[in-house]
């Protein structure tokens, strides 16, 4: 249904084109009635009505006051202006402003349900063109998820897409820009290359691409300089096949972009499955030896070994994270009950590279809870730890880490971790992702508001990324809790 406000300076006459027609056969709920222009400016900006119908000399704004007012703040509202004077000029200056029809008084049923009808294809339009792109990004999201099993044969066949070539890969480009194509899927054919383009994110396009690798390698390479010259960071899968899962594919290309822009150190990655962490063992036990000593020049001493270690062999970030949270299990399992080791969490490579700006901060992480509290942390007032939570509060759709709030509020990093998680029963990143979704959920009811609107509303970039953590933490996807 979509929501009408009658607006009169009469209010016979705004009630009498309430009952006037039936308004939810026509697909319209009528949500409210306003007697002057101010009032009804204050309940368009409060409920944001799809469609008001106003007379339009009134106290207060005239209708087309009102209109001008709608305009200015950039809503999307339909008006149909109403006036008893069938004067050229009002109906010239209403549809210049964009009204959408100017009736004259007394409104006629048959005219006004025609009006409507009118007014109801074109929000229909509206409707469509606003939520086909999130259906799209929805179905794209379900289809790239690293556990769904759909193969590339699969996709190309639900699509009807042929492909000629044997080998695929996923290729993932970060842009410092926005991508100036809005759309989610692109086919094309180019110098021996057969490629599809997916929009994945803000800055971020991904190709399946569909080459020879054993007859015509080059010709990937000249794709990669040729087409994606512009990206700032790419991630390069292994190779697939016709019954590789699309899935697979692509978050191989996106560990291996993500490992480009953690890391730095090339522009270029591509995904290799080298097994690192085996190589690390003898570097990892002495850590974990060290840890259940409480050895802190030793622990320390190994941290900064392996985040040299990890740059030096440029390990991927699904790698990196693998061994990160292998040593957050030994302090788990040597300190699990003591306060200091609850600010230590868990760390996915995509949460790694949105909380860190290396790998040598990544692992300080562990390393500043063995380090001893000063005085002054340990004797925090209760008034400081308010502010602390208050600022969390307040800004939590802001991008700011907790390594900016320890410098802040100049406490250490471990000590605030725990802090945080004593007070509010969860981690730092669990409490604001929670405040974040929480918050979004409310504005999905919005319909006005796209879900890209909201992604960004509440503290997000990336759409597959928020969409990610909807699922996870409320078992739907938001443009299915949008319907309920």
């Amino acid at each position: 249904m979509d929501s009408v406000l009658i607006v009169d300076d009469e209010p016979w006459v705004a009630k009498g084109l309430n009952v006037l027609i039936d308004w939810e056969s026509l697909g319209y709920t009528v949500i409210g009635e306003a007697y002057d222009g101010i009032d009804a400016m204050e309940a368009i900006e409060k409920q944001k009505p799809d469609v008001v119908i106003s007379d339009i000399r009134m106290p207060g704004l005239n209708g087309i006051e009102l209109l001008e007012s709608i305009r200015l703040q950039g809503l999307q509202t339909k008006v149909i202006l109403v006036s008893g004077f069938a004067e050229f000029d009002y109906a010239q200056k209403a549809l210049q402003l964009g009204a959408f029809d100017y009736l004259l008084k007394q409104v006629d049923r048959n005219t006004l349900t025609e009006t409507l009808l009118r007014l109801k294809m074109e929000l229909e339009k509206r409707h469509i063109g606003k939520r086909e792109p999130e259906l799209h990004l929805e179905d794209l999201f379900e289809l790239l998820e690293p556990d769904n099993n759909i193969k590339i044969s699969n996709f190309m066949i639900n699509r009807e897409m042929e492909f000629e070539f044997p080998h695929y890969r996923f290729i993932s480009c970060l842009y410092l820009h926005s991508s100036a194509s809005d759309a989610v899927i692109e086919q094309a054919t180019q110098n021996g290359i057969q490629w599809i383009r997916f929009r994945t994110g803000q800055n971020k396009t991904s190709y399946l691409v569909n080459y020879d690798e054993q007859k015509s390698p080059a010709d990937l390479l000249d794709f990669i300089s040729g087409s994606l010259d512009s990206a700032h960071y790419m991630g390069i899968s292994g190779i697939g096949l016709y019954s590789t899962p699309i899935g697979k594919l692509y978050q191989e290309s996106d560990i291996a972009l993500s490992s480009s822009s953690f890391l730095q150190a090339q522009r270029m990655t591509e995904y290799k499955s080298t097994d690192h962490i085996a190589e690390l063992s003898k570097l990892v036990l002495k850590i974990e030896l060290a840890i259940k000593g409480y050895k802190r020049d030793i622990i320390r001493q190994g941290l900064n070994e392996l985040s040299e270690e990890c740059e030096k062999r440029s390990m991927l970030i699904d790698q990196i994270s693998a061994v990160y949270n292998q040593i957050v299990l030994f302090v788990y399992k040597y300190y699990g009950n003591s306060d200091f080791a609850q600010g230590l969490e868990y760390l996915t490579y995509s949460q790694i590279v949105r909380s860190c700006e290396s790998v040598r901060q990544l692992f300080e992480r562990i390393g500043v809870i063995f380090a001893q509290q000063s005085d002054e942390e340990m004797l925090l007032s209760k008034e400081t730890v308010k502010k602390i939570i208050d600022k969390i509060d307040s800004s939590y759709t802001e991008d700011i880490s907790l390594s900016m709030l320890s410098r802040q509020f100049n406490v250490s990093l471990g000590y605030l971790s725990a802090l945080i998680k004593k007070e509010t029963g969860t981690n730092y990143t669990d409490y604001v992702v929670a405040m974040r979704l929480n918050l979004a959920k409310e504005l999905l009811s919005d319909e006005s508001l796209s879900i890209q609107d909201i992604v960004e509303r509440v503290g997000y970039k990336d759409y597959f990324h928020f969409n990610k953590l909807f699922k996870k933490h409320f078992g739907i996807t938001p443009s299915k809790h949008r319907k309920i």
